[in-house]
């Protein structure tokens, strides 16, 4: 642990040094001892879970905009592949809310204020689709003047 010792100044600081101890070209293994090593407090109500989960998303989004964020950092290290993507999908997760906010809510707006988000599709731009999707070939100008009309 010399060589890289404990990340400190993060809410997430335990994926910080693991992702550093991996670019050292450390090796984690899954240990199940049969006496329990530690002992931990999970989240006892719906309050402290979301808590937690915002803590966690938190700090994600902190080390996505750190000089540690795996997407560009360690690269030529001992940082694998599969740990590398790892990594990245820990701090990327949090930014999923945000289509999945949009994907909720967008269908409420759209009732409530009577518009729709998808365009009412002409009949001669259906059939052009359709008889020209097997040839790769889409007549866009009609799919165009459809739109516009």
């Amino acid at each position: 642990m010399n060589q890289v010792g404990w990340i400190y100044g993060s809410v997430t600081e335990d994926i910080l040094t693991g992702f550093k101890m991996h670019c050292h070209g450390w090796r984690s293994v899954y240990c199940i001892p049969k006496r329990p090593a530690f002992k931990g407090s999970a989240p006892i109500n719906l309050s402290d879970r979301l808590h937690q989960v915002l803590r966690w998303a938190l700090g994600s989004v902190e080390i996505f905009f750190s000089k540690h964020c795996p997407i560009w950092y360690g690269y030529g290290g001992g940082l694998k592949l599969l740990e590398r993507f790892s990594y990245i999908n820990s701090v990327v997760y949090p930014w999923t809310s945000l289509p999945l906010i949009v994907y909720c809510t967008l269908p409420a707006i759209c009732l409530l204020t009577g518009k729709f988000i998808v365009p009412e599709v002409c009949f001669l731009n259906a059939v052009s689709i359709i008889l020209c999707l097997p040839l790769k070939n889409i007549p866009f100008n009609v799919f165009f003047h459809c739109l516009r009309n």
